[in-house]
């Protein structure tokens, strides 16, 4: 057998096995369960094809014959694109440098239909009842009949009354993330199509609908690039994520696929997606923002990625090491970012065409980026960057948004609250470290300083014996290596009259150590907290 086609066949029960596993975390809610196979399925990939490279390496190997038997026994596999992916991932390794066999072009959809159709028949009580009992929940609903009575008086406004109701279009597997369970589908009429998503929380080991989200932009955040990914069983991936874009047009398949913890096929994705804009004759241009310390930055036009590259040598603030700063985006990778902190992906080996390089990024990239970018022939070769998805910074959002600043600090300092309740301490949280998306989110993108809450110290400033202490330069109590005084974060945070107002007054508790000590001693607990990925607003009450 086909030693590549045999393992993955092995990788793909194993992470059906651990996708399989959420119903019962949940249903049992064990939160730190779900977390660890979301974490489990994140290493999986690697770890196995690793194993595959190592077994192989020193092999001659005939490629043109496995890739033919490849593609032939598997063409009938449900993930036959994430197989193609795995195929790439052993050649890449084995023949580094060389071009990929399969590009993510050569798949096309699976006929399987992934979702249930439901009739629109009676009222629409009765249609979300015959929702709530088709799908695969894995506990029982409470007074079933008065949450599909919610659900209809919450849809009922998205209707036209005038038109005619069709279907509903229904995937009867849940997502399940964090605390929450969500069912995704799609309302249909003659006139419109409604995507909708209902949300569901555990309580007292039964099911209570916690909110319907009806908007497409409040299903792509829910599906963001901010957030950890979904644990769904799928009968085919392709088909699933098929459906999901019929609901979400304007989501990159590569953002729906690491949605759903594919994240190998995404970057696959994203590759044939940055090949697209190629050849639309997209430049590479300097990314907006102010320049960083420790990463070079430039983005693609027409593209909503920026590509990170590790300067050779960091300015003298910064008393940290390239190979931090891997490890710090690599624990953001594996991490529950809430909602608040930007997806990666981590690219070996990347070529990039030298003519659609603006002389500016290039230039700069040779010069302070010498160990990982070189010139090849026609090629950029970049030893090893990072991407994420592009933002507007926020210094400049508060810049240019002169109507929306309080909004921008608002949820900047909702963002901050967040990410300490995730256990993590941003480390640099200058507004030029945090991004602003198209939905108004405050996003935190810059990670070179980031550690975990329980590596930081939080200190209050000691008082003064001495009044000509006040205004020393240097501070007159003793500071040991990871000791944070969150006092000072008001001398660089509220500079602005409007940050003084609110940040300095809503947002007063982020400058006390107690804010801080007690986030230190939930994540230490191993407390999850809640965190809603749609706005409070859209709950139903009780």
């Amino acid at each position: 057998m086909n030693p590549i086609s045999h393992t993955f066949g092995a990788y793909w029960q194993d992470f059906l096995h651990l996708t399989g596993k959420a119903s019962l975390c949940f249903a049992e809610a064990d939160w730190q369960g779900l977390q660890q196979l979301s974490r489990a399925r994140f290493e999986r990939h690697d770890d196995i094809v690793g194993q595959l490279v190592a077994s192989l390496n020193g092999s001659l190997l005939d490629w043109p014959a496995l890739k033919t038997d490849f593609v032939e026994s598997l063409k009938d596999h449900p993930a036959r694109e994430l197989a193609l992916t795995f195929f790439n991932s052993v050649y890449a390794r084995l023949q580094p440098g060389m071009p990929r066999p399969f590009n993510g072009r050569e798949l096309a959809k699976v006929a399987t239909r992934p979702y249930l159709r439901l009739p629109m028949q009676g009222n629409l009580t009765d249609v979300m009842q015959r929702v709530l009992e088709s799908a695969s929940l894995p506990l029982p609903i409470r007074y079933l009949a008065n949450q599909a009575t919610k659900l209809a008086q919450a849809l009922k406004p998205a209707l036209n009354p005038h038109d005619y109701p069709l279907h509903l279009d229904l995937l009867t597997e849940p997502f399940y993330r964090n605390k929450g369970c969500y069912l995704v589908g799609c309302l249909n009429t003659d006139q419109m199509a409604v995507p909708f998503a209902i949300a569901f929380l555990q309580k007292d080991g039964a099911l209570k609908v916690d909110a319907l989200l009806l908007q497409r932009d409040h299903l792509s955040v829910l599906f963001g690039f901010a957030r950890s990914d979904f644990l769904s069983l799928s009968p085919a991936p392709s088909a699933q994520i098929a459906f999901l874009e019929t609901l979400m047009p304007h989501k990159p398949h590569s953002e729906l696929y690491n949605a759903l913890g594919y994240y190998k096929h995404g970057k696959t994705l994203l590759v044939t997606e940055l090949e697209d804009a190629l050849a639309r004759k997209g430049r590479f241009i300097t990314a907006p923002g102010i320049p960083g310390l420790v990463m070079m930055v430039f983005t693609l036009e027409g593209q909503d990625l920026v590509f990170k590259v590790i300067r050779d040598q960091f300015g003298d603030s910064k008393k940290v090491t390239p190979q931090q700063v891997v490890e710090r985006y690599h624990l953001v990778q594996r991490h529950d970012r809430v909602g608040r902190m930007a997806d990666t992906q981590e690219f070996i080996d990347l070529r990039l065409p030298l003519a659609h390089f603006d002389q500016a990024p290039l230039q700069e990239l040779l010069a302070t980026c010498a160990g990982r970018a070189r010139i090849e022939g026609d090629m950029l070769h970049l030893s090893h960057c990072f991407t994420e998805r592009r933002m507007t910074p926020m210094n400049l959002a508060l810049k240019e948004r002169s109507g929306e600043c309080k909004a921008i600090l608002r949820e900047y300092g909702h963002a901050l609250k967040d990410i300490a309740t995730a256990g993590i301490f941003p480390g640099d949280m200058l507004f030029k470290n945090f991004g602003v998306t198209r939905h108004g989110r405050v996003i935190f993108y810059d990670y070179d300083e980031l550690c975990p809450l329980g590596d930081v110290t939080f200190r209050a400033i000691p008082k003064s014996e001495y009044e000509q202490d006040m205004l020393s330069a240097e501070p007159w109590y003793p500071v040991n290596e990871g000791d944070v005084f969150p006092e000072e974060f008001r001398h660089f945070l509220c500079a602005r009259q409007d940050a003084a107002e609110v940040l300095g007054q809503e947002f007063a508790e982020l400058f006390t150590p107690d804010f801080w000590l007690k986030a230190q001693e939930n994540a230490k607990k191993g407390q999850l907290e809640d965190f809603f990925p749609y706005p409070q607003a859209l709950r139903f009450p009780g």
